[in-house]
């Protein structure tokens, strides 16, 4: 359950209106929830005494002391004692303790209980204010009310003032507020589901096929995965490949389906994660699969063209068994003749020595052949196939030697210096 009232949380860090920007892949957002803890029953902070306390003998009603314990409990059940203590007692007053609440909670409070009576036109209009308001006064517990409610009676008896695209938009915005909203607070079962239907209700990337395809990933090679995902985003992609007009600049970002897709698949993107019975992973796997296709449209700067596939290179390493499918998507970026040169590393760390085989002869078609770092991995790769025992250690030596001291060209020099030695290590390793 989310709290009520959350003093810790921070409303423009984890602005649930918004894409959440700290929402990262093997990296959730964690915000830690205020505890008012109880007061401490420890003997130092309440002493416990055996000094058996002493009895007040005098009776205010009767305005007479006793000399012992006994006698004075005889008084107290005597009808002279009891007239007297009913005759002294005053009238009983009660008094009501008021906490003091927040007017702005309490006002938001009253409207959304008027909004459950009123007409769903109004109710929606007041529910999203409201929910707007109280996460802004940090009342977690409130806004999931706020926005369930929305989302319930859109789904249930959707005004009919409210043209489609209006329901689908309050639809829309009110899952992916609520889905943040439990994400932060780690509800993340429920948080990922309402994050699928609203992916299913507004960009009509249908739940049920999604998960399907999840369920089927370790079977399906990268070109099928992606297939399937095309599929999957038909309407969109349909839509913008028969574009004939540049599309309007976005307004609002969450209308964004990379940045919104992206979002979705960095939260099941969570190691040891599991949704419906499987790893989260293959979910993300979908999504980033998808977002790889729909990018090329929105061209967005935070998403350049080979993101998508280094986010699913990241998932496969993860999974166990998948090592293969990062060799396929490193061969979908053969723009880049780099991501072909560490395709080919990759199969050899794998033992996949006929698909090795074929990248090493592409490579071999390539004018950057003649660089001393790819002849060395292409000969490796012959060595490998032909069991030959030839020396290449110091083919190595000469190669780190040109990077160092000479601007010989070498296809590593194109990468930073930590990418340079790990790749060479990868490279010794294979020797």
């Amino acid at each position: 359950m989310l709290p009520l009232y959350d003093a810790n949380l921070d409303t423009q860090a984890f602005n649930i209106f918004k894409p959440v920007n700290s929402l990262l892949s093997y990296d959730l957002p964690k915000l830690s929830v205020e505890i008012v803890d109880k007061p401490s029953t420890s003997s130092k902070s309440n002493p416990i005494s055996f000094k058996k306390p002493e009895v007040d003998l005098y009776c205010k009603p009767c305005k007479k002391k006793f000399s012992n314990e006994p006698t004075f409990a005889n008084h107290l059940k005597s009808a002279k004692h009891i007239a007297n203590e009913t005759k002294a007692q005053p009238a009983k007053t009660v008094r009501v303790s008021r906490i003091p609440v927040n007017p702005q909670v309490q006002d938001a409070l009253n409207q959304l209980e008027f909004a459950a009576s009123a007409d769903p036109t109004t109710s929606i209009t007041i529910y999203w204010n409201q929910a707007q308001l109280l996460f802004s006064l940090k009342r977690p517990q409130y806004v999931e009310k706020a926005l369930k409610s929305i989302i319930n009676l859109l789904l249930a008896s959707p005004p009919t003032q409210f043209s489609s695209a209006q329901i689908t938009s309050f639809l829309y915005s009110s899952r992916l507020a609520l889905a943040r909203l439990l994400c932060i607070y780690q509800e993340l079962d429920e948080s990922r589901s309402v994050y699928l239907d609203a992916l299913d209700g507004k960009w009509k990337l249908e739940k049920n096929e999604l998960l399907d395809i999840a369920r089927r990933l370790h079977g399906l090679s990268t070109s099928v995965l992606l297939s399937a995902c095309d599929t999957l985003a038909a309407k969109y992609l349909t839509r913008e490949r028969n574009r004939t007009k540049p599309a309007p600049a976005l307004a609002d970002i969450n209308n964004s389906i990379t940045t919104i897709l992206n979002e979705a698949g960095n939260l099941f993107a969570q190691e040891q994660h599991t949704y419906d019975n499987m790893p989260s992973e293959n979910i993300a796997l979908v999504l980033y699969a998808t977002c790889s296709l729909i990018t090329p449209f929105e061209k967005l700067e935070e998403f350049p063209v080979n993101y998508f596939y280094n986010m699913m290179n990241q998932v496969y390493e993860s999974l166990e068994g998948l090592d293969h499918r990062m060799v396929e998507v490193n061969l979908l970026l053969n723009s880049d003749i780099w991501y072909t040169f560490t395709a080919l590393i990759l199969s050899l760390e794998i033992d996949d020595l006929i698909r090795a085989r074929c990248i090493s002869q592409s490579l071999k078609q390539e004018a950057i052949y003649s660089h001393p770092d790819v002849k060395l991995l292409c000969d490796l790769c012959d060595n490998k196939l032909t069991l030959n025992q030839h020396e290449l250690l110091q083919d190595l030596s000469y190669v780190k030697l040109l990077l160092n001291e000479t601007d010989e060209p070498l296809l590593i020099r194109s990468r930073d210096e930590g990418e340079q030695d790990y790749t060479l290590d990868r490279i010794a390793d294979l020797i």
